[in-house]
């Protein structure tokens, strides 16, 4: 019987959007697979089925992450020793070559813990050795096939570049051909079915993650020195408006707050009690690389993570100003699509 999973449609409407990152990537996995009992139909003598042992697989993969989207190649090999043909014990395997190409979505990006689904489409070299059932030959074959599949798991970053993860991947063919070989020569085709549910552990590693930036040490904006006596000179305006400034960094497409800017807020938080500055302004800004709209958001994101932490060390809510200036105004002039370092910051302005 033939089926095709409604995955086949859900991978028809994943849409690969370009959002603001990107980043390539590779990986490896391996697992136990549970092939499903395979109902052979079209043999002389009837239908029939055949158990299979627990297997093994493994795969690899080379892909692309466009920020919490992604689109990989996978290649992937599975063996399954039979157990049996209808009561009969019997002898032989079922090998899966299979080269995919996926699309995934992971969840909370800007965690450790990357939750991720994903659904992919591709063909399969399905290999049947010689099965053998009471010491006689019963069928063979060699067929490819459409192939799907859809998946699930988790990922965790053990350092910037990588990443281990754990999964279930459902992956299952179109119904495929053998020759049954009933006394030892071609007898007609049989109709197999291929449906595989696999748990594997495996690991990625990212390119070109960047790493943290230590962040400068707070520069206090001076105030002009007096003018010398008999030189006339214009009011001293911007003594009146003189500000202390701090400056907060970030990782890349992060707004976790590190150690190092975790000083830097502390240090703003004393100046602003020791001053008694009734006002605090912080103002986030993100690198060039990606668009306006997502950088917008994101500067904001970055701002209110250090306003969370201005509240917990005693500064009001009410006293704190959150501006987002996305990518428009950098610390640093890049071309358009440049991670700078320091242009991913907060600015955080004492009047």
């Amino acid at each position: 019987m033939k089926r095709l999973k409604t995955m086949l449609a859900a991978a028809a409407v994943v849409a690969m959007p370009a959002v603001a990152h990107a980043q390539w990537y590779v990986g490896a996995d391996v697992g136990a697979s549970f092939l499903e009992d395979n109902h052979i139909s079209g043999a002389p003598s009837g239908d029939y089925k055949a158990t299979s042992e627990t297997g093994w697989l493994t795969q690899g993969q080379a892909g692309y992450a466009f920020g919490p989207w992604k689109v990989e190649g996978e290649l992937s090999w599975r063996d399954n020793a039979l157990d049996k043909v209808g009561r009969y014990g019997a002898h032989g395997s079922t090998t899966v070559l299979a080269p995919m190409v996926n699309g995934i979505y992971e969840f909370l990006p800007d965690s450790r813990w990357h939750p991720f689904v994903g659904v992919g489409v591709g063909a399969a070299n399905i290999d049947v050795d010689t099965v053998t059932v009471r010491g006689k030959n019963r069928y063979s074959g060699d067929d490819w096939q459409f192939a799907y599949q859809g998946f699930a798991g988790v990922d965790v970053d053990v350092t910037r570049n990588i990443a281990l993860k754990a999964q279930y991947r459902y992956f299952a063919t179109l119904d495929y051909d053998t020759q049954d070989r009933v006394a030892g020569r071609p007898h007609g085709d049989l109709s197999n079915e291929y449906q595989d549910h696999a748990v594997l552990v495996g690991f990625t590693y990212k390119f070109n993650k960047p790493a943290p930036v230590a962040a400068p040490a707070p520069i206090p904006v001076a105030a002009p020195a007096p003018a010398p006596a008999p030189v006339v000179v214009p009011p001293p305006v911007r003594q009146v408006a003189a500000k202390r400034n701090f400056m907060v960094f970030f990782d890349f497409d992060k707004t976790a707050i590190t150690p190092e800017a975790n000083r830097i807020i502390q240090q703003a938080a004393s100046t602003a009690r020791s001053t008694g500055a009734a006002r605090i302004e912080l103002t986030g800004h993100t690198d060039l690389s990606g668009t306006d709209r997502y950088n917008q958001a994101l500067s904001i994101q970055r701002g209110n993570a250090v306003k969370a932490e201005l509240i917990k060390l005693g500064v009001p809510a009410s006293q704190i100003d959150v501006v987002g200036k996305g990518k428009s105004e950098p610390l640093v002039a890049t071309a358009d699509g440049v991670r700078e370092p320091q242009n991913r910051r907060v600015e955080i302005v004492l009047p």
